[in-house]
């Protein structure tokens, strides 16, 4: 008994003189597809038999045999991305040999939805129903694009870059363009992170730059599996000129802890302070009281001239009385008559 298989395992042979093992060993024949996520459709196939007589010629016909397999709609898988969607990094990074990573944190992971089938015989219990259940799974992907969002890189300024040498120990192949950057090549999902987090954003040039936003999609089999669009925005921090800010700084003391300097002041505690400004709250505290201590003594003044006043008012009516009652005999003369 003979067993025969062509190269591409898609003609397979039978040979032997008893019919018997012929028909036992037909039915032990299977149809493997190792894809992990087969492309749904029919599978033909044809039976040919031939029986050849003692002088080997074929002296009895028989006819073919066509039949197909079907191979239905597997589990389609979700491919999901995460991480850091937006962040921001001074000027200086950027504009650094290194640059600013893109992905820093990326995670891609990848689901598929089951349908579990409830325990038991589901015949007896027609109020039973099967069950979703999601599970995690490990495949390959085979693109990963990244995008620009908004106005093209100009390449003169800023570009998008990788370790090169890295990547070519994965045999994973780059392109890029003023529109973004295309990585290819079949290879797993840990290894598809670990290349997307060496990609790096420069931009030597960041004085008119603000933000700048990017678009990520991973795929699978030519597009056939394509996962989210994951989108992130890194914002450009600019600092001050160092002596700008000292001499904005210098130019408008005033404003820095001015709370700090009254209290100092006016618990005395601080009277030998040469700067100049720290004494303004004190002088402005004299000044009122000073102010407050003049009106005082205007209205202490005031009174006692009012009360001095009607004094002098109450004494020249008094002497206005006594002299009404007082007999004027500077002109009196009585004569006394002694004969009388």
């Amino acid at each position: 008994f003979q067993i025969h298989m062509n190269p591409s395992q898609s003609t397979l042979t039978l040979e032997g003189d008893d019919i018997d093992r012929v028909d036992k060993a037909m039915q032990h024949i299977s149809y493997l597809n190792s894809r992990q996520f087969p492309t749904p459709g029919i599978r033909r196939l044809k039976i040919s038999s031939v029986v050849k007589c003692f002088n080997e010629e074929a002296c009895v016909s028989i006819p073919s045999v066509e039949g197909y397999v079907m191979v239905l709609q597997p589990e389609e898988p979700k491919i999901s991305l995460s991480g850091i969607n937006h962040f921001a990094r001074s000027a200086s990074e950027f504009e650094s040999s290194e640059g600013v990573s893109l992905f820093p944190e990326l995670r891609i992971i990848s689901t598929i939805t089951r349908e579990v089938e409830p325990e038991g015989d589901g015949d007896e219990d027609p109020t039973v129903q099967e069950s979703l259940v999601s599970e995690e799974i490990m495949h390959n992907l085979d693109t990963c694009e990244v995008t620009v969002l908004g106005e093209e890189l100009n390449q003169e300024q800023e570009s998008l870059e990788i370790d090169m040498t890295r990547l070519q120990q994965k045999g994973i192949e780059m392109s890029s363009s003023s529109l973004g950057m295309i990585i290819t090549g079949v290879d797993t999902m840990a290894s598809y992170e670990e290349v997307l987090h060496l990609i790096r954003y420069r931009n030597w040039h960041t004085v008119s730059l603000f933000d700048r936003k990017f678009k990520l999609v991973c795929s699978e089999l030519n597009g056939r599996y394509v996962s989210n669009e994951f989108k992130v925005e890194v914002n450009v921090i600019h600092t001050a000129n160092p002596v700008e800010h000292a001499n904005h700084i210098a130019a408008q003391p005033q404003f820095v802890h001015p709370v700090h300097h009254t209290f100092v002041d006016l618990s005395g505690h601080n009277l030998a302070n040469p700067h100049p400004f720290s004494v303004v709250p004190s002088t402005a505290t004299v000044v009122i009281v000073v102010c407050v201590s003049f009106l005082v003594f205007m209205i202490i003044l005031g009174v006692f001239r009012i009360r001095a006043a009607h004094q002098r008012t109450m004494r020249d009516q008094d002497t206005g009385k006594e002299n009404e009652m007082d007999w004027d005999d500077s002109a009196l003369t009585i004569t006394v008559n002694p004969m009388e």
